[in-house]
This record gives C-alpha cells, structure tokens and sequence, in this order.
C-alpha cells in the first residue's frame, strides 16, 4: 500500500470464492475492490466512516459506472490506483484504475460519493474533502467525467418477471441501510445461469435514489435496452409497500461474450 501525490494503490488478491464456476473474476470483485480502496484511502487520510460517525456523518455511493476491458482468472493479483477528483455540488468524484501484473488495464471506475448527515439523512458539501484526502484533478482517466442520472425504465414493468432478493443481516452496513454492492449482485442474479455461462458485462452504470433496509420486501426488474447495443440491459430495484412501490436504484448493463473477456 502507498498513498503518493494523492493517489492510493494497493494489490487485491483474487480468492477462489470470489471467483465465477470457471476460475474467473466476476464483475462483484472488481466492485468492490474499487469499494475497498476507497475506504482504505479515506481510512490513511483520517475520514474513514468511523471517523465520520463520530462526527455524525457518513459516507455514501449515489452514483457508479465501470467500464471493464478484462477479467482475471484465479489465481491473480490486480492492482488499485484512486483518487479524488475536485467536489462538485454535493457529489466528491473518485475516480479508480485496475491493472493486472503486467500493467495492463483491467477496468476503470468513476463514482459519485456523498457525506450524509445521519440525524438528518441528507447530504451535505464535502467541504472536508481537500483538508483530509487531496485533490488529483489532473490525472483523470475518463473523457467525460461527468455521471448523468439514469432516466426511469419506461417499458411496462408489469410484463415483466421479477426477481425478489432474500435480505439478510450480511446485506447491511455500518449505518444499516442496504450496501450497494448486494444491489449490484442482484440484478446480476436477475439473468439466467445460461445467460451469464456465455456472457460477462464489459460496462456497468447505477444509480442509488432511496434507502432499503433488512425486512423490506425488493423486487429487481431486468429488460432489454432497446435504445442501447445488443446485449444492452435496464434494471430498476423497487421497494414494495402496502400502498405502492418506490424505486430504490436504477441501473444499466452491457455485455460481451465471455471468450472475448477474459
């Protein structure tokens, strides 16, 4: 591990439990090692989320998108750069590269992270941000950096299967809302084993709107993007209520075929 000029690189090693049937990363690992390092990075900065809850706040993921060139196969060690881009509104930019041993790109990463007073529930400016972590503006990998909101899925959900997640304890974080990452495990779990045997996603974009906690009841919603490429999905996760449903995250995928992936 080594935090210089601002930028946090670290080795993440593959396990065999986080590998797909045929020894292969799956889209999960990589989000989460874009996850970890993020922490980690704000843990050796001083604003870790502990650090935060003492102060009342937290962080949270609002928006993400992963574009991914290659999967390792087991066993593998890749290798994480991040950083910090300039605040914005309320959102503070990370930006994330993989790389495997030989220096080649595996993915990249841009997120849209937010300080949210607990008590309130609402964000706040990340004010903070320049004092704790530093600033890397100049390193930016994307060409267009900026994350737009996903527009609603405007197909007729009702004609569509859903696939309703079981919540468990290991779904919650420190602040107890669901984390993103079981999100983006369900919509993955939405497509076939059939499907998922011949196709892996090269690009994956979502957004978070609401909170979800243990005991509510979540029905995942996949259909195709006809707007979009072949192999172009939509996805929207909605709370369920006695009266209604509210959308809890949106999001969009695309896929190539595994051979062309790995």
């Amino acid at each position: 591990m080594k935090i210089h000029d601002h930028i946090y690189t670290n080795t993440y090693q593959l396990q065999t439990y986080q590998a797909d049937p045929f020894f292969c990363a799956g889209l999960p690992f990589y989000c989460r090692t874009v996850q970890e390092g993020a922490a980690s990075h704000a843990l050796y900065a001083g604003c870790s989320n502990p650090e935060l809850h003492a102060l009342g706040k937290t962080w949270v993921l609002s928006r993400l998108k992963l574009t991914v060139a290659k999967y390792v196969t087991w066993p593998a060690d890749i290798t994480l750069d991040t950083w910090i881009r300039t605040p914005f509104r309320l959102f503070a930019p990370r930006e994330a590269r993989g790389s495997d041993s030989s220096g080649n790109e595996l993915f990249r990463s841009m997120a849209y992270w937010v300080i949210i007073d607990l008590e309130k529930r609402r964000p706040e400016k990340p004010e903070m941000i320049n004092r704790f972590i530093g600033l890397s503006d100049n390193r930016s990998l994307w060409t267009e950096t900026s994350l737009v909101k996903l527009p609603p899925v405007a197909q007729d959900l009702s004609a569509s299967s859903a696939y309703q997640p079981q919540l468990m304890y290991r779904d919650i974080d420190s602040v107890r809302h669901i984390n993103n990452i079981s999100y983006i495990e369900w919509i993955l779990e939405s497509f076939s084993l059939d499907y998922k045997t011949d196709f892996k996603p090269c690009e994956f974009e979502i957004n978070f709107l609401s909170e979800s906690f243990l005991g509510d009841s979540l029905s995942v919603y996949t259909v195709r993007d006809i707007s979009g490429p072949d192999q172009s999905w939509l996805h929207t996760v909605m709370k369920i209520h006695s009266d209604g449903q509210t959308e809890t995250c949106r999001a969009r995928s695309v896929w190539k075929r595994r051979e062309t992936m790995v």
